[in-house]
């Protein structure tokens, strides 16, 4: 006919002969797929067994009843199939017949072959298929013989992330812990069911820490094996150590926690899960008797950023340096005087890190987020010296640093405010303060103002209020003030308004930042960036730099250091030995009447 009609001629071996309207075709219905120890779990380094295997003719003739067709698990990343475990198909399978495979399909997980990234559990989507072929030489298979079905390849115990201080103190005693999970349905441990040993081991390569549960043979080494873990369960292990007080300060301590599972045919233990921790290793804090510099760091400040600024400050320029770690305190509590550390620095030099840090559990922080502008404004105030390095966040370092140039007040006089007849007399009674000695509280004034004949009172005050304005910054030019016009504040019979005047740090305060990072210098070497050698030598007090500049240049003033060794090392800021302007040198007897 006009679409063509196909019939299949068949002469058996007794010359009979059949005709069939199609071929046979072979195809799996159904199998059944299970781990060697029936834990749920398809671990590497045991069998898969494949089982329960139908097959359904849907051709239209019988398979071959004199030749043999055998089945195996298609070979994979992880799958290797026991080829020498074949099982062989009924033969003579009728049209629309379907029959189950006698027999157990066996193929072998395959171990890890690379080492895992840190931190990452195994868990690998593998596909199952079975493939039939002839029992002949050239082992042709059958097409179209077998779907797909998915399997993940994984281990029984998975151990979660350790919870730990990124930021640890010589000399202190850490306490860290972690969850182990049982994701199968039989109980590991040396007593569980299968009898398979599981421990965790906590490793510390450099030997940083002493570990609570390491052996003599072993220091750097503390495993905790388990005697049984039940199925669908979890359990919560945790370790103490103790940080070596040899330890160098501002050093990173490296540990690994593995897990190991003993293997399913050898029993050997073998490491399925490594996570790795690093930890600062930071200095106490100390207040030093004569204080010149505050350090502030974090535990994600680099630790060679740390030494460079060390260098230069107690080996360069030979002064005190005290460091205080935001990250083991959270807060600016001094633990010597429970009070802002910074306070302690009134007039002095303090550095702050700029780098955002994770503050335990609440997600990351700018040092300046713990920081009260008011306290850093009194401080400023009294002439102590700020420098942020390596500034990440530098917009919101400058909206923290307007609110510590004018914090947010309080517009109530107090007993230090000065309160005048008007504005002439009242910039006249403020230029007699000093700005020095109001350091306790940031000051409030406040002053009347008539209403004009020809203006309302909200004209009147503003017009009091620039000129108010005018009159300080012509006097005292390098305070910093800001004037407000307070219409509400009137006398009872409507006549005069005020002006409300705040005082803020004065325009001599020394903050600075920079967003520049700190480069890592040769090995062996602490060498800090030129410009940042500068900024920590700009962040020095005013009249100490003039009196280390006279002690460089003019010998050396008993009240101050001696020269030799306060610029011992500050080369770089000295072109010639002994020099800091060709017009100025030191004093050496005269070799004529000439002078410089």
């Amino acid at each position: 006919g006009p679409n063509g009609s196909v019939q299949i001629k068949v002469i058996r071996g007794d010359l009979s002969e059949a005709t069939y309207p199609d071929v046979y075709r072979l195809q799996i219905t159904k199998f059944d797929i299970i781990d060697e120890n029936e834990d749920g779990i398809n671990e590497p380094g045991e069998h898969l067994h494949v089982h329960n295997i139908r097959v359904r003719n849907v051709g239209g003739m019988p398979s071959p009843e004199l030749r043999s067709i055998h089945v195996l698990i298609q070979g994979t990343q992880f799958l290797d199939p026991v080829v020498t475990e074949p099982i062989e198909l009924p033969r003579s399978i009728q049209p629309g017949q379907e029959v189950e495979v006698p027999g157990v399909l066996r193929a072998f997980i395959r171990n890890e072959w690379a080492e895992k990234p840190l931190g990452l559990m195994l868990k690998a989507k593998e596909f199952v298929r079975l493939v039939a072929y002839f029992n002949e030489r050239l082992n042709r298979p059958i097409p179209n013989f077998c779907g797909q079905t998915p399997i993940f390849i994984e281990y029984p115990l998975v151990l979660d992330a350790p919870t730990y201080l990124d930021c640890v103190a010589k000399g202190d005693k850490v306490r860290f812990k972690w969850v182990l999970h049982n994701n199968s349905t039989k109980a590991y441990g040396i007593e569980g069911i299968l009898r398979r040993a599981a421990a965790t081991k906590l490793s510390d390569p450099n030997r940083f820490f002493n570990l609570a549960y390491a052996t003599a043979d072993k220091p750097g080494e503390a495993t905790d094996e388990l005697s049984e873990i039940e199925p669908q369960s979890k359990v919560t292990i945790d370790q103490d150590f103790w940080v070596d007080k040899n330890t160098m300060e501002y050093s990173e301590g490296n540990l690994s926690l593995e897990l190991m599972l003993s293997d399913p045919k050898t029993g050997a233990l073998r490491s399925v899960q490594k996570h790795a921790m690093h930890m600062q290793i930071s200095g106490t804090y100390t207040l030093s008797p004569t204080p010149s510099f505050l350090l502030v760091v974090n535990s994600k400040t680099p630790n060679y950023a740390i030494h460079q600024i060390i260098y230069l400050v107690r080996q360069r320029l030979h002064t005190s340096l005290d460091i205080f770690n935001l990250s083991l305190t959270g807060s600016y509590e001094s633990p010597v005087t429970q009070h802002n550390v910074l306070q302690s620095y009134n007039g002095k030099s303090i550095i702050l890190f700029g780098n955002r840090f994770p503050y335990f559990s609440n997600g990351d922080r700018n040092p300046w987020d713990l920081l009260d502008p008011w306290e850093t404004g009194l401080l400023m105030k009294g002439g102590t010296n700020i420098l942020f390095v390596a500034v990440g966040d530098l917009h919101g370092l400058k909206q923290w640093a307007e609110k510590s140039t004018f914090p947010a007040y309080a517009f109530t006089p107090t007993s230090q405010s000065i309160n005048g007849q008007n504005a002439k007399a009242f910039v006249a009674a403020l230029k007699k303060t000093d700005a020095k000695t109001l350091t306790s509280e940031m000051t409030v004034h406040r002053f009347p103002v008539k209403k004009s004949l020809f203006k309302n009172i909200p004209s009147s005050v503003d017009s009091g209020a620039k000129k108010a304005a005018k009159r300080m910054n012509k006097s005292m030019p390098l305070r910093r003030f800001m004037a407000c016009p307070d219409a509400s504040f009137a006398d009872p019979a409507g006549k005069a308004g005020s002006v409300v005047v705040c005082e803020g740090v004065p325009k001599t305060a020394n903050m600075m930042a920079s967003v520049d990072a700190f480069s890592m210098g040769p090995a062996g070497s602490h060498l800090i960036p030129d410009h940042y050698a500068f900024l920590v030598v700009a962040c020095i007090p005013f009249t100490l730099r003039v009196r280390m500049f006279w002690n460089l240049v003019g010998g050396t003033i008993g009240a101050a250091a001696p020269t030799q060794a306060v610029y011992a090392g500050l080369e770089g800021f000295c072109t010639e030995p002994g020099t800091v302007d060709k017009k100025v040198r030191p004093h050496r007897p005269p070799k004529s009447t000439a002078s410089h």
